[in-house]
């Protein structure tokens, strides 16, 4: 049963004892240095994480709210006041804890990854910030606050791409991530303010239990009537569609690979991406009764979940290869976000968030062994060199392409079981996710096999021998241990929560009856029997698909589709297997 409960829960206490820190140190960071610096917001951020994981069960499971009023902040008139208040249901402590969980293991590699280099105490204090500043725009309890959060995560943002302030193509990349991030708060601000015109109010619980109330609410412009919830859901996407990198807006994203890894481990999982769909979660009642965000959400991400798959399949960058498998990530998301199940898009991005940060850490120490080289072509053998990345990247890469039996295997198939035949445009959705599937499958098999078995790049021996001494020095910060304590620690963290979400969300009965549209049936196993089971046939589908691509990887030599002569001939058996095997499903 839900309720909303205005005791302050004693995590709260560390969150407030977690900025405390941070803002100490920047004030007194001269004096801290970096292992002060490290070990002070350290000990605070592990006293947050620990604390919050002990509300988990009654926010997450037993659908409690807690709104804790701080104090009297502004007032507009004799009858309105703000308030500073934090809210913490579902949907806020879920990303809540996404972000303190990914933050705290990535905060401790970028300890190890930069304490040789200079000025690694100040990167640790954005670090920091950045996840104060996620921390504060998931949690607002009013959209005053929720737009001062959604500006610092753009500014913050800022400085940890421009990071290495003395690189040109540092300074436009951030200066283009902050520009988008600009444009996207005009939209979000002319939202909010159409949202307090029609209600008066700027709390997000009273804002979401009103607005279906104003249906049919209509602004006329030109003698046209136009449906005011269709307005605002016009510029509250828009706004989600620039953050959250959609197709159009996208180009942002991987310039921002300029950044260090450690930032762009967490900008890519658990913050300044999921910041648009933490927004469409946060305004589900007014996405629930919008018909523009019904036709457009479904679109736009299955034309960006196609387009990020494509275009990272071709690329020979690592890092942009991951940047692009982000933005199809994304587009799933958004698809998913349509259904109107917040469950199963917590859950898709959660598995997303933590194994995507996990690749990137392990993508730094590839990196930092190349002599920063990016380039995958100039790579090879590293699993002799980087085992623990090479077992580290073939479960990231196996969760996050959708191998059967994986986490993003099951996740990936709620994206076809919810997309019905009435959906608009059905098959033209249906095709984007699945060319998006497959080439997730492909961009993640280029990438493990270029790094860390192409055994034509023995050049790499030669240098290894040449340079014995330094890589078998104690000083050598390729691959400290904790390092590497941190990255298996995420792992362990991500399948224990990532399981434990998904027996606990299709344990519950109604949920998954209602996804389903069978709510007189009290298991499964009567739905195959049913004559209506055409989700079913979209399972089979994306299985088949991915058994095929499995299959040719061992009898087709895929360095070879990069040559003419031998692409049309490989696309021909491709095409003729898989004909023969849609035949011979629809036989049996």
């Amino acid at each position: 049963m839900t309720f909303i409960n205005f005791d302050v829960p004693f995590f709260l206490l560390f969150l407030v004892f977690f900025f405390l820190t941070v803002f100490s140190s920047l004030i007194f960071l001269s004096y801290l240095g970096l292992y002060g610096v490290f070990f002070l917001n350290f000990f605070s951020l592990f006293l947050l994480w620990v604390s919050s994981l002990f509300f988990f069960k009654n926010i997450f499971i037993s659908q409690n709210i807690y709104n804790i009023i701080i104090c009297k902040w502004i007032f507009i008139n004799f009858n309105t006041k703000i308030n500073i208040n934090f809210l913490f249901d579902p949907i806020s402590f879920s990303f809540f804890l996404l972000t303190i969980s990914i933050g705290i293991f990535v905060y401790v590699y970028a300890f190890c990854y930069f304490r040789y280099e200079p000025l690694v105490e100040r990167f640790l204090l954005f670090l920091c910030l950045f996840i104060l500043s996620m921390l504060f725009l998931v949690s607002s309890g009013n959209t005053l606050m929720l737009f001062l959060g959604w500006e610092l995560i753009g500014l913050t943002s800022f400085f940890l791409i421009n990071f290495w302030v003395t690189k040109i193509s540092t300074l436009k990349a951030a200066f283009k991530a902050f520009s988008f991030n600009k444009v996207s708060d005009f939209f979000l601000l002319i939202s909010l303010l159409m949202i307090y015109n029609i209600n008066y109010d700027l709390d997000i619980l009273s804002i979401n239990n009103s607005l279906i109330f104003y249906n049919n609410f209509n602004l006329n412009i030109l003698n046209f009537n136009i449906n005011f919830i269709e307005i605002i859901c016009f510029f509250l996407l828009n706004c989600c569609f620039i953050k959250s990198a959609q197709i159009g807006p996208h180009i942002w994203l991987p310039d921002s690979m300029e950044a260090p890894v450690p930032a762009s481990s967490l900008i890519h999982s658990a913050t300044l991406v999921s910041a648009g769909i933490f927004i469409i979660l946060r305004f589900y009642s007014l996405f629930e009764i919008s018909y523009y965000s019904f036709f457009i959400l479904p679109f736009v991400g299955s034309i960006t979940a196609s387009y990020g798959g494509v275009t990272a399949s071709y690329q020979s960058d690592i890092k942009r290869i991951l940047a692009y498998s982000t933005i199809s990530h994304c587009g799933f998301l958004m698809v998913l976000s349509s259904f109107n199940i917040n469950e199963f898009v917590i859950l898709y991005l959660y598995v997303h968030g933590f194994f995507k940060a996990a690749v990137f850490m392990c993508v730094g120490n590839i990196i930092r062994i190349s002599k920063n080289y990016q380039d995958f072509r100039k790579m090879g053998l590293f699993y002799k060199y980087l085992p623990f990345e090479c077992f580290v990247s073939f479960v990231c890469f196996f969760n996050l392409s959708g191998i059967p039996f994986s986490l993003g295997f099951f996740i990936k198939h709620l994206i076809f079981l919810g997309l019905q035949v009435n959906t608009f445009l059905y098959l033209f959705i249906l095709f984007n996710i699945f060319c998006g599937a497959i080439s997730g499958l492909f961009y993640s098999y280029r990438i493990f096999f270029y790094v860390f078995f192409d055994f034509k790049k023995s050049i790499k021996n030669v240098y290894f021998c040449l340079n014995k001494t330094n890589f078998l020095s104690k000083n050598y910060s390729n691959t400290s241990l904790l390092s590497n304590i941190s990255i298996l620690s995420l792992i362990l963290i991500s399948y224990v929560i990532s399981f434990y979400l998904f027996i606990i969300i299709l344990s519950k009965s109604n949920i998954l009856s209602d996804f389903l549209n069978y709510t007189n049936y009290s298991n499964l196993y009567n739905a195959f029997n049913n004559k209506n089971t055409y989700f079913f046939i979209n399972i089979g589908y994306i299985n088949w698909f991915i058994i095929i691509f499995l299959l040719t990887l061992f009898f087709l030599n895929w360095r070879n589709l990069f040559f003419i002569e031998y692409y049309f001939n490989n696309l021909i058996f491709f095409l003729n297997f898989f004909i023969f095997i849609f035949v011979f499903n629809n036989i049996f």
